[in-house]
């Protein structure tokens, strides 16, 4: 595994008004400045719009998933990562790319082995995020820092911004098929004993209809995050 690589994973579905956007945001230049060398993979979850074919049009590396939902998107991108760093954003454009330059420092201090993006301890914009999705992230994050105390109580569970060291990603054995995926990868870090940081971020709204189902989604992280614990 290359010593000097990030890879950043952008898990897409049907993000064509977004996902050049992303991969522009993403701060290559200055990443490739401290010495990296920067390999952007868009993991494609079935799409039929024009998100594969702008994401190779702008450099990007395409990974065909197997199945649908953004768990196995995941499982398909850690299979295929390369690098020392990893960086998970989602790619509809409502997080910024120049955070990485925030969280990487924390993975390569080795303070952390994972950094997770906290909206709720940032700066969401007005309308990104609704009253009844912030009470809901709320309670789950709450119930999370329950479930699975690590000393640290984490401020944003649902959060779609991730940065993790490559030996924690070889680690984990993800189950998870849909959006409860980062529950799951929150239960089993602190499982395995990891170190979990955050760093503040801005939140921006969102272009497209959003995919989530708050009551639907809410309940199946809920459902995981019990699972986990059993």
């Amino acid at each position: 595994m290359p010593k000097n690589q990030i890879s950043v994973i952008l898990p897409a579905l049907d993000e064509e008004l977004t996902i050049g956007r992303v991969i522009d945001g993403i701060p290559v230049e200055q990443l490739k400045e401290k010495g990296y060398d920067i390999d952007i993979m868009v993991v494609d979850g079935h799409s039929t719009d024009n998100t594969r074919q702008i994401a190779q049009k702008k450099g990007a590396r395409l990974i065909l998933q197997q199945g649908r939902g953004k768990g196995l998107g995941m499982k398909a991108a850690f299979k295929a990562s390369k690098g020392k760093y990893l960086f998970m954003m989602d790619s509809d454009d409502t997080y910024p790319g120049y955070h990485i330059l925030e969280m990487l420092p924390l993975l390569e201090s080795g303070k952390f082995d994972v950094v997770l993006g906290s909206r709720l301890n940032g700066n969401i914009l007005p309308g990104a995020m609704s009253q009844l999705n912030m009470m809901g992230n709320k309670a789950l994050t709450r119930t999370a820092n329950l479930l699975f105390p690590n000393g640290h109580k984490v401020t944003d569970l649902c959060t779609g911004m991730w940065g993790f060291r490559s030996d924690v990603v070889k680690r984990l054995d993800l189950d998870a098929r849909h959006f409860d995926v980062e529950a799951e990868m929150y239960a089993k870090c602190v499982k395995m004993g990891c170190k979990i940081g955050e760093v503040p971020i801005d939140y921006r709204k969102r272009i497209a209809p959003s995919k989530l189902s708050s009551m639907k989604h809410g309940l199946s992280i809920a459902t995981r995050l019990f699972k986990e614990k059993i």
